[in-house]
């Protein structure tokens, strides 16, 4: 039986393989590909477009334009008008093209110091054992002298101090008291009495007894000027607070430097300062080194024991000023001049 079943399978395995090779042995037939019948646009753009002949509408045609009205002519004032506003417009960008101002050159420090060598002077007060040193600046031509109402405190208008002036000082002549404001006698506290320290004086006599001169050298003094933030300024004055009596009284030398302004508002000047920073200052003037003329009225140094640290307190032209005609109800030119 088994026989049997092992013949069956060779016959089964020989019918397959006759069957494979007549059904799977031949290559299948290949269709040939049909013609591209669609067209191919060329990469390089050589194709050619055949003209057509454009169809003009009657009806677009550009039809006559008339020749323009002339302008009525403009009359002369109208072309000088416009004359004139071109010339602005040149002159405006003329300006543009200009280059920044120079800064003002430095007046000579001889210069400076010659002008203060006349103007510039030496209070020597002495009333019993008391003696007070300070400075002072003549600012009228009939030698009214500006200096501080601290320098005039306790002394009445009778009273005289000596005025000196030169290095070393010597005797000039001697002043009294003719304007010391009240809203400082009055003063409640120190920044009021700083805002009115201000007091002056006039020449009634010369040491030598000469007649008083017609007229003496002077600063003028403008309201309206201010420093600037870091201008320099020259200060003149006759600093005492190292010196002893004997060196006051014989040797005491006008003494000239320079401070920077640090700040200022409408009536105060702060600035840094050295040498001049020492009492005796009082009543010095600060100078604008580049116009010469007044710049403030000093008054303080602040506390600091090293003079070379110290500050420097002064009024402005403007606030020196405003005490005057709050005192007396004028001007401070008009007030000198009576």
């Amino acid at each position: 039986m088994r026989f049997f079943v092992y013949l069956l399978m060779i016959l089964a395995g020989f019918v397959f393989f006759i069957y494979r090779q007549e059904n799977f042995d031949q290559p299948d037939p290949i269709t040939p590909l049909s013609p591209i019948s669609s067209p191919v646009t060329p990469l390089t753009d050589t194709a050619t477009a055949t003209p057509t002949k454009k169809t003009e509408n009657p009806a677009t045609q550009p039809t006559s334009v008339p020749a323009p009205k002339p302008q009525p002519a403009i009359d002369q004032n109208t072309l000088d008008q416009i004359q004139a506003k071109l010339n602005q417009t040149t002159q405006a960008l003329q300006d543009l093209e200009k280059p920044a101002p120079l800064p003002p050159a430095r007046i000579s420090q001889e210069e400076l110091y010659n002008k203060a060598a006349t103007r510039v002077v030496n209070f020597f007060c002495q009333q019993g054992n008391q003696i007070k040193a300070a400075s002072g600046i003549i600012i009228s031509p009939a030698g009214h002298i500006l200096t501080n109402a601290h320098v005039a405190e306790g002394y009445d208008g009778n009273f005289e101090c000596a005025i000196r002036q030169g290095s070393p000082a010597r005797n000039l002549g001697y002043a009294k008291i003719v304007m010391f404001p009240q809203a400082y006698a009055l003063a409640a506290t120190r920044q009021e009495q700083a805002d009115n320290d201000v007091s002056i004086w006039k020449l009634t006599r010369l040491a030598n007894g000469d007649p008083l001169p017609k007229t003496m050298d002077y600063y003028s003094i403008d309201p309206t000027y201010y420093p600037q933030i870091n201008q320099p300024l020259s200060t003149f004055s006759y600093p005492s607070e190292l010196l002893g009596y004997e060196t006051i009284l014989r040797s005491l030398n006008m003494f000239f430097a320079e401070t920077i302004v640090n700040d200022f508002d409408r009536d105060l000047i702060l600035s840094s300062t050295g040498l001049s920073s020492q009492v005796g200052s009082s009543g010095g003037i600060l100078v604008d080194v580049y116009t010469n003329q007044f710049a403030g009225l000093i008054f303080a140094v602040s506390k600091d024991e090293e003079i070379s640290k110290r500050k420097l307190f002064s009024l402005t032209p403007f606030s020196v000023n405003r005490v005057v005609q709050t005192e007396t109800g004028f001007s401070l030119d008009i007030f000198l001049s009576k």
